[in-house]
């Protein structure tokens, strides 16, 4: 069975509706910040962004990745992920 929004196989299976995980994370999870009710994946990015680790234009997501790896190492829960692998 494949997803109502696009052909990713479904997981979410509903009378309503059969989704996969991110649609249906999109469509149904949600948070509250600062007043403002948002999915899931916009307050992800919303934070992202606040800690100057949002995507940049014309930047690879291999890029991406790196970038915010080395951020992460740099602080103290980084420091606790190298030592226990």
């Amino acid at each position: 069975m494949s997803c109502d929004n696009c052909a990713k196989d479904a997981t979410q299976i509903r009378k309503e509706f059969q989704l996969c995980d991110r649609c249906y994370t999109v469509r149904y999870s949600t948070m509250t910040i600062d007043g403002e009710k948002m999915s899931l994946p916009d307050a992800f990015k919303l934070q992202l962004g606040k800690l100057g680790l949002g995507r940049k234009e014309g930047e690879s997501i291999d890029q991406w990745s790196s970038r915010c790896k080395a951020w992460t190492n740099k602080t103290p829960y980084g420091k606790i992920i190298k030592e226990a692998t």
